[in-house]
């Protein structure tokens, strides 16, 4: 039996025992991350359950959201989801807020897309497109999580991340719904600004107090700059609006997230993943997923364009050449960038957050600042040398590259860098 202090194995031993009838052989840590830990559960019969325990009690809604999406998926489309044995979203169970599913027998495709044939790579390609097109379909009058109530699904307050980590949880944020997109984003730019202040007012040392005042004026700068770029910022809401204008997301779906079996690598048997998955506006719903985003500096693009192209075949064969999801799919632009930036810490990444914002409002159509723009790539700079490298890839890199010698210390993979300049 695997230790932790933080976590109730007893506790945990009992409710699994409870929920199966089938005493508890092992538990064992296999992963975490600064909303949940993760385990493996060997019960006596030989089955293996997965058991997401949350870090604290602050994090429930991300679990009441989670389950209500994978029960509104697994009920309302064609989508395989795992199953699930139990949860709770309670801090009063000796646990806290858990959820327990059935282990999903597969391989997931992060260990073998490289591997696959150009015709079981299509394959997976296009059954992602039929249904990121199916979610799309399902409308709901705001942005946020999913809830179930008696029954009843509806929208709730938006669980990305970067509303809750790094104690943002306890926080009184603005987390929604948000009936339109402009409302999102300016509550995105708010609670930056938020969770700055009550960081920055923090009982530190005179020598830290001046560090922090630094990084306050660069918080607030890049708080009215995001400000700034949604009020100009067009077509982040449909005009006129429909009654139900947003879809669910499924754009950020991980390659790690699909599971497939090895004798049948095209198929995909389950997806995974759900946590923090919400609604959006269909612009944002037809992105398409980032390892099919094609870029200069991956050594597959000539594989990621050859699926890109099945991605899209597949759409205007379910939707028509005039569908609004393939329109959006063939334009990527300053919308999806701040839609990018959005989830990002103006406190911790506010070095390149800024730069990014102030390159993004220098290149809006028909206002281009040329000298600032000029400025703002100065290769002599590690923020210009970024940006240039920006212009020419996507993905988390550009930090690495730019540094002296090409080494640095950046490791962040979710979500990518930035792009810097995006119109």
């Amino acid at each position: 039996m695997s230790s932790n202090p933080l976590i109730n194995f007893g506790a945990l031993r009992d409710i699994v025992a409870e929920k199966t009838d089938v005493q508890v052989k092992t538990i064992d840590l296999i992963g975490k991350d600064e909303v949940c830990k993760i385990y493996h559960i060997l019960l006596e019969n030989n089955t293996i359950l997965v058991a997401k325990v949350a870090v604290s009690g602050a994090m429930s809604p991300i679990f009441e959201s989670e389950v209500a999406t994978i029960n509104y998926i697994k009920a309302g489309t064609s989508l395989p989801v795992p199953t699930i044995i139990a949860f709770d979203t309670s801090s009063t169970n000796g646990v806290g807020p858990y959820i327990i599913t059935e282990k999903i027998i597969g391989v997931n495709l992060e260990s073998m897309f490289s591997k696959l044939t150009p015709f079981q790579r299509h394959a997976v390609v296009a059954q992602i497109a039929e249904w990121m097109i199916e979610l799309s379909h399902h409308r709901f009058e705001a942005i946020g999580g999913l809830v179930c109530q008696d029954s009843t699904y509806y929208v709730g307050p938006a669980t990305g991340a970067a509303f809750f980590v790094d104690g943002r949880a306890n926080l009184p944020l603005d987390r929604g719904p948000f009936t339109t997109a402009r409302a999102y984003y300016q509550a995105c730019a708010q609670r930056e600004l938020d969770c700055s202040r009550v960081f920055l007012s923090q009982d530190t040392s005179l020598e830290y107090q001046r560090h922090l005042e630094d990084s306050r004026v660069q918080v607030e700068r890049s708080v009215s700059l995001m400000l700034e770029l949604i009020s100009r910022c067009p077509d982040l809401d449909e005009d006129p609006p429909s009654p139900a204008p947003f879809g669910i997301d499924l754009h950020s779906v991980k390659l790690k997230d699909l599971f497939v079996t090895a004798e049948n690598p095209s198929r995909i048997i389950c997806v995974d993943g759900w946590q923090g998955v919400a609604t959006g506006p269909l612009w944002r719903c037809a992105r398409l997923p980032r390892w099919l985003r094609p870029s200069i500096s991956d050594e597959h693009i000539q594989e990621q364009s050859a699926s890109s192209f099945i991605f899209k075949q597949k759409v205007q064969e379910m939707e028509g050449s005039d569908s609004s999801f393939l329109r959006a799919l063939d334009n990527e632009d300053t919308r999806h960038a701040l839609d990018d930036i959005s989830g990002y810490d103006a406190f911790k990444d506010g070095f390149l957050l800024l730069p990014t914002l102030e390159s993004m409002l220098a290149t809006l159509p028909g206002e281009e600042d040329v000298d600032g723009l000029s400025a703002m790539l100065d290769p002599a700079t590690l923020v210009g040398r970024v940006a240039r490298i920006n212009l020419v890839t996507r993905g988390s890199n550009a930090m690495f590259l730019a540094m002296p010698g090409g080494r640095g210390t950046m490791n962040r993979s979710e979500p990518g860098t930035p792009p810097i300049i995006s119109v």
